[in-house]
């Protein structure tokens, strides 16, 4: 997801609506051409329709966003092993 703009208010803003999202089991602010990468949990696509318009196109600090679509968990967790 990219912002309009990259100003404080903006994306405090963005930060805000995100943290608050029950949709959005993660969400981390980045750099190199995209603001935002966001996981999004939903039940079904209409769920997801509803949820990328609340959270992206009704909204005007939005200047775009790219959906990708998980089809397998290869692996996940968050667990760091030190030798």
């Amino acid at each position: 997801m990219h912002l309009s703009n990259e100003r404080l208010q903006t994306v405090d803003a963005a930060k805000a609506l995100f943290r608050d999202a029950p949709e959005v089991q993660q969400c981390y602010y980045v750099t190199g051409g995209t603001s935002f990468v966001l996981i999004i949990v939903s039940p079904d696509m209409v769920s997801y329709e509803a949820t990328t318009r609340r959270l992206f196109a009704q909204n005007d600090a939005v200047a775009s966003f790219r959906t990708l679509v998980a089809l397998d968990r290869v692996k996940t967790g968050s667990e760091i092993v030190v030798p």
